[in-house]
């Protein structure tokens, strides 16, 4: 009797999308499983996207650029950093070609304005899931943006006063946490300080970043290139850097 051949399993590519408006992540959802995909997590923060990632470890995750909490490109670095293996496409309303040179810098596998046809979107998708990665492209000129601009600096509204390098070793460290995403408790334990001592650590990278609290320094680490990742010595476990 002639043994039947079975069919090799069906890989289904498992999906995180990550937006602040309730009909984006809908709509999105219903695409990317209607494409075959299985959406594992859908959320609205930055934040929620680095622990989504953290849990499910997905084959791809989506990200929005404006969102509550930590901004898209502040989650794509985190991402980029700990998981760089995992493709990010960004789509958003932002077709800037500062914020696509800027998401390229970070390691973006893709991004597209939020009017981009489904059938483009999927296609595109497909093609990161295969290794490839798409030239990322300015969605109203269609000029590529290389992925990486050397010296490459948000324009800024007024001039920023001293800069980082004026910051003490320890400021330094608990500006990269804080970039990073880490709440002050996770700072406090990680680096064995008091609340006070980070308190007034904290007062004295805003005052010198000439900023007015913890976001508006992320976003000056990460704009300004200040952002290198967690320590050597540090590493993601459970949700959690150890």
């Amino acid at each position: 009797m002639t043994s039947k051949s079975k069919k090799p399993k069906l890989i289904i590519p498992r999906g995180v999308v990550i937006g602040d408006h309730d009909l984006f992540r809908e709509i999105l959802t219903l695409t990317l499983e209607g494409a075959g995909m299985d959406v594992v997590h859908a959320a609205s923060t930055g934040r929620e996207a680095v622990d989504a990632v953290n849990k499910h470890n997905p084959d791809l995750v989506i990200l929005d650029v404006v969102m509550p909490e930590m901004d898209g490109l502040a989650a794509l670095s985190i991402i980029k950093f700990i998981f760089p293996e995992i493709p990010v496409v960004m789509i958003t309303a932002l077709v800037d070609p500062l914020y696509l040179a800027r998401a390229g810098e970070l390691g973006a596998d893709g991004y597209y304005s939020k009017g981009v046809e489904a059938v483009e979107l999927i296609a595109a998708i497909h093609s990161i899931l295969a290794g490839e990665k798409p030239q990322l492209t300015s969605m109203r000129t269609k000029e590529p943006v290389p992925p990486a601009m050397p010296g490459f600096a948000f324009p800024k509204e007024e001039p920023k006063p001293p800069l980082a390098e004026e910051l003490t070793e320890q400021e330094g460290m608990i500006l990269s946490l804080i970039a990073m995403g880490l709440e002050n408790q996770d700072i406090m334990e990680k680096l064995h300080i008091t609340k006070n001592t980070l308190k007034t650590h904290t007062r004295n990278i805003n005052s010198k970043l000439g900023v007015s609290d913890r976001t508006q320094a992320a976003i000056w680490a990460l704009q300004n290139g200040y952002h290198v990742g967690a320590p050597a010595e540090f590493s993601l476990v459970d949700g959690e850097v150890k």
